[in-house]
């Protein structure tokens, strides 16, 4: 018998492991892993009947048996019969023999039963011959993968959170998967397309279309070419289509190819078509073939939740409609909450502005006007809120009228992208007003095509009247003036080398013959999309240079009949030493008389005095009346020191007196104090009351054993220790400041090789949302840890990095960790949160930060700057103005800290526009102590809230912190109380676990 003769072919071809069962339902070959399954005995020989416990199971069996034996003819060795696998179907269909009937297998087409020796889950399944005569059974062990064969069981069996990519699912099936791009022409495939064909994986000369068309059947290519320009249109989605292709080793295979439309760009053009293909040769069945093309679309069901795609089904005739658990996810509902499908429901979701543009869309696709859907609209969520749906689909089907039976496609969540476009509206607009207010004009030259767009101001600011675009070639350079042209046209030439900036100023003559003066600037641009070019910016300085022609000749006028010319050099030479506010001797005539003391032997005394609180005079009642405390200062000291001493301005406010035979320090004393007392005193200039007052640092030396620089170094040291210790006094120099200022140098060497040994590194504190207290972000931490184990804080090292000039390298440092933490969290498929990062003042200034941080690749939302308190948001610098407006382009979302300290002012906050404000802990732990603390916090709070800026609040340690904060309205809670600061691998954890 057929069953006999080729059950171990039979069996060889199964994809999950089982066994053929002959018409006495014993078990006989059998796969390697079902034989397993029996222990060292194996299944062979074994009665079906045996293994099972229910009796209703066991009565089905027998009937199977009775059926098979009560049949006419059974088909012999003679009438051979192929072993036809459908590619992870979960039985075999074969083919040959007679055409005799039988009494008819249960309507499913399988028996599915459970055995108790070994346990498993089995289905058995009729093997038939091509008449319908069923000659023996296979049965199979059912695997545990909560898949079935019928794709609307699939559709419920799905995981909702499952978040796979369908390409991957789809290149890891049985079938052969494929993607092409109609545009570009790329094709991708999976490794069983080319094992399919007989070619080896990755092999190019398959995927090249006319290397591939070769082997297809001639009698077939027209209508298959016809088939691919039809699924490419998005004229044939899931339609199957079957030809015939010459295998590598040269017999002919019938492929069964069905394919669909996965993606179109933004005007609904075609950029993805995927589809499989599957070896159906030994096939001859109708049987076979729908259940190939079920199989298909229960692989488009799948890979289409798994990617996220919202699917419909709507079936006008029966008036049903199918959606899937996406479709019903992204709109806020689960797969048992009940939801009104319906037209009626759909249109009373829809927003009112876009309810009638649906109604025409969907009317129009009903009654025969239409057969694609592509309609952008707002839906209400569940929770209240407006979202962005893009719905596109299909008709596949028409009734006898030509109106639609039944419409397929497929919805998605565009809510993101309709917010980011509509901000990148905003901003374009806005540098459009501010170019337009500037009245500069902007020109493009692309080199690589030798063109050159100017823009309506450029043509004005030339004469043109032409609209904005490109000019003729050869014109610029023809309108040059002839005495410039050379120079400018040779500049021209190094910024087309890209070796310089093009920066000149130069003449064009206009075409009604006037000359006028241009400045030029421009920058290189250059990347793989736009290639070599340049953009730059011109303006009309002619007024400015003939204003300045003007102040030329009057200067020169005034020159030559200038009779005290030799009274004016000798004050130049006068006030090269001296300081003309003052009239005192400056820095250059101290440097002189300390110099011509070199190799003396004497003892010399040095005072350097800084005035307190001086800066605050300027800033509030004006620079005259700090010029007038000066000139005071300097009189006042005049009067007070000896005529032998020098009384030298040597900064903005800083002073030294030199005494060249020193005093005895209680007379250094004495004169100190006087003048401390004196200045302290405050005087009135113009009506205001100036009160300001004086620090002193005193510094005796001997000659030559020290220099009068090493007097001058020591003087300054006590000084800063005067300053540091109250102000308002004097203070000797001692070996002590010297320690110290050794110590501070130990440490700046410490500081400096921890950053050439990487021994910096970050912990990150958790963040929680106010109310629910899930985990939402970190804030990463900078750590020193020495040679010797020991871990500093911030405190200890920041200052002096600020001092050394080197924070943003530590700045780097930690960002670096953070890029490389987040990676290695995604890899592991934890959930990433986004981190905030400090930036001090020193980095954000730099005018390279875009293109450091551009090179880093910072995904979107995954990072946060904060900035420390050191930057003044109120200082109107245009570089950190640049910096912040490429930051925020590129994702990177920005947060004041310390706000509500002092450091941030409110108009500093309007200006920056931040995503959130932290307040800081100092302000935050004596919340639950006082009624106006909890007042000034909930003042913040509702800053934040009216600016539309999300508040943390910093230093949350208590429950009562976390009750009031959130009944404030505060978003974020950060502190101790939540949870400390923790290494990467604690984090880690946490992020695994979701415990903190």
């Amino acid at each position: 018998m057929a069953l006999e003769i080729d059950a171990e072919q039979l069996v060889a071809s199964l994809v999950v492991d089982g066994a053929v069962l002959d018409d006495k339902m014993i078990l006989q070959h059998a796969t390697p892993g079902f034989s397993r399954r029996f222990g060292t005995s194996g299944p062979a020989g074994h009665s079906l009947l045996d293994l099972v416990s229910s009796g209703d199971e066991r009565a089905q069996i027998a009937r199977l048996s009775d059926a098979l034996n009560a049949q006419h003819k059974v088909p012999t060795g003679d009438e051979a019969f192929s072993a036809a696998k459908l590619k992870g179907q979960d039985h075999m269909v074969l083919s040959g023999g007679t055409s005799a009937k039988q009494e008819a297998f249960p309507p499913a087409d399988y028996l599915e039963i459970s055995l108790v020796r070994p346990a498993m889950d089995v289905r058995i399944s009729p093997l038939t011959a091509a008449g319908g005569a069923v000659y023996g059974y296979l049965v199979q062990e059912i695997p545990d993968i909560g898949i079935s064969n019928m794709p609307e069981q699939n559709a419920r069996r799905v995981a909702p959170k499952a978040r796979a990519s369908a390409h991957r699912i789809l290149s890891q099936l049985a079938n052969a998967y494929w993607e092409s791009n109609p545009g570009t022409g790329a094709f991708t495939a999976s490794e069983f397309w080319y094992k399919l064909r007989g070619n080896p994986v990755g092999d190019k000369g398959i995927e090249e279309h006319e290397a591939w068309s070769v082997r297809v059947h001639p009698e077939d290519r027209p209508a298959l070419f016809d088939y691919q320009r039809k699924l490419q249109a998005g004229k044939a989605d899931f339609v199957p289509f079957i030809y015939r292709e010459r295998h590598a080793k040269g017999h002919w295979m019938t492929i069964l190819c069905k394919g669909a439309v996965i993606e179109r760009d933004a005007e609904g053009a075609v950029v993805r078509v995927a589809g499989t293909d599957a070896d159906i040769t030994a096939s001859h069945s109708a049987e076979e073939y729908i259940r190939d093309i079920a199989r298909l679309e229960q692989r488009w069901l799948i890979a289409a939740e798994y990617g996220q795609l919202g699917l419909w089904d709507n079936d006008e005739a029966a008036g049903t409609r199918y959606v899937s658990e996406t479709w019903r996810s992204m709109r806020g509902y689960g797969p048992d909450d009940a939801f009104d499908e319906s037209r009626e429901g759909l249109a009373a979701r829809t927003h009112p502005d876009d309810r009638a543009a649906l109604e025409r869309q969907i009317e129009a696709t009903v009654n025969g006007d239409a057969d694609i859907v592509f309609q952008e609209y707002r839906e209400r969520h569940r929770d209240g809120r407006w979202i962005s749906i893009l719905s596109r689909g299909r008709v596949i089907a028409r009734d006898s009228q030509g109106r639609a039976s039944r419409i397929i496609g497929i919805d998605t969540d565009i809510t993101e992208i309709k917010a980011a476009s509509e901000k990148i509206f905003r901003m374009s607009r806005r540098l459009e007003i501010a170019i337009q207010a500037t009245s500069v004009g902007i020109w493009d030259a692309d080199l690589a095509k030798g063109e050159v767009v100017w823009d309506e101001r450029m043509m004005e600011i030339y004469g043109l009247d032409l609209p904005p675009g490109p000019i003729p070639e050869g014109y610029w350079e023809q309108v040059i003036h002839p005495d410039d042209r050379d120079s400018v046209l040779s500049q021209s030439s190094e910024v087309e080398a890209g070796k310089i900036a093009f920066a000149d100023d130069y003449r064009v003559v206009r075409p009604d013959g006037t000359v006028r003066y241009i400045r030029s600037r421009s920058t290189e641009l250059f990347n793989d999309e736009i290639g070599h070019g340049v953009i730059g910016v011109d303006w009309d300085v002619t007024s400015d240079v003939e204003a300045a022609e003007e102040l030329r000749r009057a200067h020169a006028l005034a020159r030559n009949r200038n009779v005290e010319l030799e009274q004016a050099r000798n004050e130049m030479e006068k006030n090269a030493l001296h300081d003309a506010l003052t009239e005192l001797p400056n820095r250059r005539y101290l440097d002189q008389q300390m110099k011509a003391l070199f190799g003396q032997e004497q003892k010399v005394a040095m005072m350097q005095l800084d005035l307190d609180r001086f800066k605050q005079i300027n800033d509030t009642l004006g620079h005259a009346t700090g010029d007038v405390v000066l000139r005071r200062v300097a009189k006042v000291m005049t009067d007070l020191v000896p005529e032998t001493a020098t009384v030298a301005r040597v900064g903005g406010d800083e002073f030294v007196v030199f005494f060249e035979e020193a005093p005895d320090s209680n007379s250094l004393e004495k004169i100190a104090g006087m003048i401390v007392d004196e200045l302290h005193l405050p005087f009135e200039v113009e009506g205001k009351i100036c009160r300001f007052g004086v620090s002193i640092g005193i510094a005796v030396g001997q000659l030559p054993s020290q220099t009068p620089d090493e007097v001058f170094e020591n003087a300054d040291m006590a000084l800063y220790e005067a300053k540091n210790s109250g102000r308002g006094r004097s203070v000797f120099f001692s070996d002590r400041m010297r320690i110290a200022v050794e110590e501070k140098r130990l440490l700046a060497d410490a500081f400096l090789g921890g950053l050439e040994r990487d021994e910096f590194f970050c912990v990150y504190q958790p963040q929680f949302k106010a109310g629910s207290l899930q985990m939402s972000s970190v804030e990463a931490l900078v750590r020193w840890r020495r040679p010797d184990g020991t871990v500093e804080l911030p405190y200890v090292f920041l200052a002096l990095a600020e001092e050394l000039g080197v924070v943003d390298r530590v700045d780097q440092r930690v960002l670096d960790q953070v890029l490389s933490d987040q990676d290695l969290w995604f890899s592991l498929g934890l959930p990433v949160p986004r981190v905030s990062v400090n930036v001090s003042a020193r980095r954000l200034a730099d005018p390279q930060l875009p293109l450091r941080l551009d090179n880093l690749d910072i995904q979107p939302g995954r990072i946060a700057f904060e900035l420390l308190e050191t930057v003044f948001l109120d200082t109107q610098n245009p570089v950190i103005a640049a910096n912040i407006a490429a930051i925020r382009a590129m994702g990177i979302e920005l947060e004041i800290d310390d706000f509500g300290t002092g450091h941030a002012s409110i108009v500093g906050m309007l200006q920056l526009q931040p995503d959130r404000l932290k307040i800081d802990q100092q302000i935050v732990r004596p919340l639950t102590l006082s009624k106006k603390q909890e007042t000034l916090v909930r003042s913040i709070i509702e800053i934040g809230r009216m600016h539309d800026i999300d508040v943390i609040a910093e230093g949350v340690e208590t429950g009562d912190h976390v009750r009031l904060l959130t009944e404030m309205g505060c978003n974020y809670l950060q502190g101790y109380g939540l949870g400390l600061p923790m290494s990467e691998v604690d984090l880690r954890e946490g992020l695994r676990t979701g415990r903190w």
